[in-house]
C-alpha cells in the first residue's frame, strides 16, 4: 500500500475565544503552550483511496466540516466522501461555531481554517510512498476516570497523589484501559502513526486561557520529535464520560498535570509500538453514510412556550450579564439558561411546518486489513463500547468520536438522568435530544462494521 503523512499549522492568533467549559466565559487565548496542527494520512491501494485528517479543535459544525473535507479532498486528489475528518477534542483550541455560548467563533480564523488544514492533505499526497503497516494494543491505565461513576472532576483531588503514574481510579473498569496504535514503516523508518484512546483532552480547565492540544496533542509532538519526519495522529475513542485524572486546576497546577499526563500517555504509546506486528493483509475499504436517529417527541408549540418562559427569566428587574448567577444546580445558571434559550430559537428557525428538524449523524468507516476504524459525529459513552467491539467482525475495531459532527451519545443511565449530556448538549447544538441513542447508535455502528467486511 502507498501511504503519505502530512502536518500543517492551524494555530490561531492570541485573543480568539477558546471552546469548552461552560457558556459565556469569555476565555480569550492569552498564551500559547504549544502550537495546534492538522495532521493527515493518505492511503492508496490500487483503485481505492482514503484520507484521514485530524484537526486539533474541540469540535466542528457540519457546515465547516463539509468545507474542510472539500478543501482537503482537492488537495489530496480524492473525493470528499473519502475524507475521514476527525477532531482531537482539545478544549484549549479556538471556538469555531456549532455550540451556542461555548466561545464565540472568530471569523478570520474560521475562514482561513479549510486552506490551512488542507495543507496537511497536500503534504500527505506529495509524501506518498510504499509502506508496511503494523498494529498493536497496549495497557494505558491510570490516566482516565469516569466522571459519571467516579471522582471525574479533580479540582480538589490531591495533586501529588494523582501526578504519580502508579495512581489508579476507584473504578478502572469504567475507563478505557487500552491505547491502540497503527504505525506505517518504510525501510525500517517510522513514517507516521495513528494512536487511539478514550479520554477527554481537558487537563487544562476553565481557569486557563492557553492554546495547545492538551495531553494528546503534546504526546503527538513528543513522538514526532523522537522520530523526525514522522506524523502522530490522535483519534479520540469513547470519551463521552471519561476525564483525565487531573483537570480543572489553577493554571500552575494545570501545567504540571499536563506535562505529567502527556509523558505517561506517550510512554504507553511507545511501549505499544514495541509490540506492534505486521498486518496480515492491507486491503483498503471505506463506507460513509448519514443516519437519522429517533429524537424526543417535541412539538413546535411546546418549544415556542419554552422560549417564552426563558425570555421572561431575562426580563426580571436587576438582571445582569454575569453568567454564573441565577440558580442551582449548575445547569440552571444564567449562562446555561441563555444557551437553552438561543438553542431553542435556533431549533425553531429550522422547523418546517409541523415537521421537527432532525439532522442526520455522520457514520464513516475505514478498514485497513484487520483494523476497522468506525467514526461517528457524537461523543460515545464508555459503557456502550463493549457491545460494539464484541459484535464487530474485525480483529481490531476502533470507535472514533466526533467525526463529522458534535454532540453526545449517552448510555441508558445518563439518558434516564436527563441532565447535561442527554438534554442540555443537544440544545447547545440547536437540536432536539435523542430518544434512544444508546440503542440506535451501537446498532448502526455494528451494521457499518459488517459493511466493511
Amino acid at each position: 500500500m502507498n501511504v503519505g503523512f502530512g502536518r500543517s499549522d492551524i494555530t490561531p492568533r492570541l485573543g480568539v475565544q477558546l471552546a469548552g467549559y461552560g457558556p459565556y466565559r469569555n476565555r480569550a487565548a492569552a498564551e500559547q503552550v504549544a502550537p495546534l496542527h492538522a495532521r493527515a494520512v493518505l492511503f492508496r491501494d490500487h483503485a481505492r483511496t482514503a484520507l484521514i485528517l485530524s484537526v486539533e479543535l474541540c469540535g466542528l459544525p457540519r457546515d465547516l466540516d463539509a468545507r474542510i473535507r472539500s478543501a482537503a479532498a482537492r488537495a489530496a486528489g480524492v473525493e470528499a466522501a473519502e475524507v475521514f475528518l476527525s477532531v482531537t477534542h482539545t478544549h484549549s483550541a479556538p471556538a469555531v461555531g456549532g455550540m451556542v455560548g461555548w466561545g464565540e467563533a472568530d471569523q478570520m480564523y474560521v475562514e482561513t481554517l479549510p486552506a490551512r488544514a488542507a495543507a496537511a492533505a497536500a503534504q500527505a499526497r506529495s509524501a506518498l510512498t510504499e509502506a508496511q503497516w503494523r498494529v498493536a494494543a497496549g495497557p494505558c491505565v491510570g490516566i482516565a476516570v469516569n466522571r459519571e461513576t467516579d471522582a471525574g472532576f479533580a479540582m480538589n483531588a490531591n495533586l501529588a497523589e494523582r501526578l504519580d503514574p502508579a495512581w489508579r481510579p476507584a473504578h478502572p473498569e469504567h475507563t478505557d484501559p487500552t491505547v491502540r496504535v497503527l504505525a506505517a514503516y518504510s525501510g525500517g523508518r517510522l513514517l507516521g502513526l495513528l494512536h487511539h484512546f478514550g479520554c477527554h483532552p481537558v487537563v487544562y480547565g476553565e481557569k486557563t486561557a492557553a492554546i495547545h492540544g492538551d495531553y494528546a496533542g503534546l504526546a503527538s509532538l513528543r513522538l514526532e520529535a523522537a522520530h523526525p519526519g514522522a506524523v502522530a495522529i490522535f483519534l479520540p475513542g469513547a470519551l463521552g464520560d471519561l476525564n483525565p485524572k487531573l483537570n480543572h486546576r489553577v493554571p500552575a497546577e494545570s501545567l504540571r498535570a499536563l506535562r505529567a499526563i502527556e509523558r505517561q500517555y506517550a510512554t504507553a504509546i511507545r511501549r505499544a509500538l514495541r509490540t506492534a506486528r505486521p498486518l496480515p493483509t492491507e486491503e483498503l475499504r471505506t463506507r460513509r453514510t448519514n443516519v437519522t436517529f429517533t429524537r424526543q417527541p417535541w412539538t413546535r408549540a411546546g418549544v415556542t412556550r419554552r422560549v417564552a418562559q426563558l425570555e421572561r427569566v431575562f426580563e426580571r428587574a436587576g438582571i445582569t450579564d454575569f453568567p454564573h448567577t441565577g440558580g442551582e444546580p449548575p445547569l440552571l445558571t444564567q449562562g446555561m439558561e441563555v444557551t437553552r434559550l438561543n438553542g431553542l430559537r435556533w431549533l425553531l428557525a429550522r422547523w418546517r411546518g409541523a415537521r421537527a428538524p432532525n439532522p442526520p449523524v455522520c457514520l464513516h468507516g475505514i478498514r485497513i486489513g484487520p483494523v476497522a476504524i468506525l467514526g461517528f459525529g457524537l461523543e460515545l459513552y464508555h459503557s456502550l463500547q463493549a457491545g460494539i467491539l464484541t459484535a464487530s467482525p474485525h480483529p481490531h475495531t476502533w470507535l472514533v468520536s466526533l467525526v463529522g459532527g458534535m454532540g453526545y451519545a449517552p448510555d441508558a443511565a445518563a439518558q434516564a438522568r436527563a441532565g447535561y449530556a442527554a438534554d442540555f448538549v443537544p440544545l447547545m447544538c440547536g437540536e432536539i435530544p435523542f430518544r434512544c441513542i444508546h440503542r440506535e447508535l451501537p446498532a448502526a455502528l455494528i451494521a457499518l462494521a459488517d459493511r466493511l467486511t
